[in-house]
């Protein structure tokens, strides 16, 4: 087998083991309902982990462009294990924030910042799309396999125990495959790109960059509008739509999350970054209105699948854009730049969360998301490669 598709598979599987986060919001109903943490004390872990886990980004970019992306990728296994294991031991908010937030936003930035520079790198322009799809389709679909899993374990056992399990996990899950991870030669890494239109611009010149700035806020509202459906969905599903299953409806997003990465992927490779990002965000911003409107379960599917098939897709587009208009010798830290922006899309969900507790609703909320979506679709018409400007 081709290397290049040997670290594209390992990157898979290590996203698909460190995608258990997107299970959150089914610990965080156990914490509410059985442990008495009020919901915005259950909502605050992730959202502290959107927080510092896009500022790490940068850091863990810039390290792995300097030191190659297996010890990054075997450092965040490590920090990961660990920090899950001793949550374990400190089930309370404040030892929850520490944890899945601060340790766990590092942890997960040494993994996502390396796996998908170190497999774009060994295809040519025209397939990095798909390839990019498919390292991050992993974290996408982990909650399709783990959502049911955790939901079973916590129910017949304890949270402790299925952190626990969990650690264990992502020890050896992340670990054994990580043994494939690196770059190609440089050789083989200028031939794939011979053709790309960027050139190679330097740290001090992206700033100069309108499309950086353009590229920062879609980033941030997209990412915004879908940690806001990560962290609430159960609530949604069982506040707004009276359908008391949300496990199954965490299930259903997870899957068009991990799909909308690869289908995005390809997509773009077929016709280009920001017609994809128009076509993508457009149906996000219609199924937000619609939803303000109908609520019966069938729309609740529906809505769920677009909105997750739309939130995977900056996965792949957003990487695939930073290549293709700043180049690849700095890829890391600017993709960790403009993935910084989802520390303020995580206002989104908080926001979320007080609005529900204090309307017990979520339609202004919705109405606010369709909204950024509405300005991202803008700037996506608007943008352009800057080596065509």
């Amino acid at each position: 087998m081709y290397q290049g598709w040997k670290v594209a598979l390992a990157g898979f599987f290590i996203n698909l083991v460190a995608g258990i986060i997107y299970t959150w919001s089914i610990i965080a109903t156990n914490l509410h309902h059985n442990l008495g943490w009020t919901y915005l004390e259950a909502t605050m872990p992730y959202t502290a982990f959107v927080l510092f886990y896009p500022p790490a980004m940068i850091l863990a970019g810039r390290l792995q462009d300097l030191v190659g992306p297996r010890r990054m990728v075997i450092a965040g296994g490590v920090i990961l294990s660990a920090a899950t294991m001793a949550s374990s031991f400190a089930i309370n908010p404040a030892g929850m924030v520490i944890l899945w937030g601060l340790v766990w936003g590092i942890g997960v930035a040494c993994c996502f910042a390396s796996l998908t520079p170190a497999a774009i790198k060994w295809f040519e322009p025209e397939k990095k799309g798909l390839i990019t799809g498919i390292v991050v389709f992993g974290m996408g679909f982990s909650a399709f396999i783990t959502a049911p899993l955790i939901h079973y374990m916590i129910t017949a056992y304890s949270v402790a125990l299925t952190l626990q399990i969990a650690a264990v996990i992502l020890l050896f899950g992340i670990l054994i495959p990580a043994r494939y991870i690196d770059n190609p030669p440089i050789a083989l890494s200028r031939e794939n790109n011979r053709d790309l239109p960027a050139p190679d611009i330097r740290i001090r010149d992206i700033f100069r960059y309108p499309q950086f700035y353009m590229l920062w806020f879609m980033f941030c509202f997209i990412a915004g509008t879908g940690l806001t459906f990560v962290n609430h969905l159960d609530t949604i599903s069982r506040a707004y739509f009276s359908f008391e299953r949300g496990f199954l409806v965490v299930s259903v997003f997870a899957f068009f999350n991990a799909w909308g990465r690869i289908i995005a992927g390809l997509v773009s490779d077929r016709i280009g970054r920001k017609n994809a990002m128009t076509l993508f965000y457009s149906f996000m911003f219609l199924t937000l209105i619609w939803i303000v409107f109908m609520r019966t379960p069938l729309v609740l599917f529906v809505a769920v699948a677009i909105i997750g098939l739309s939130y995977g897709s900056i996965f792949s587009l957003f990487p695939a854009s930073v290549s293709a208009f700043f180049g690849e010798k700095n890829f890391g830290l600017f993709y960790g730049l403009i993935f910084s922006s989802m520390t303020v899309g995580a206002i989104f969900p908080l926001f979320t969360g007080y609005l529900y507790e204090q309307r017990g609703d979520f339609t202004i909320s919705f109405l606010v998301l369709s909204g950024f979506c509405m300005l991202t679709v803008v700037l996506s018409l608007l943008i352009k490669n800057p080596a065509k400007n």
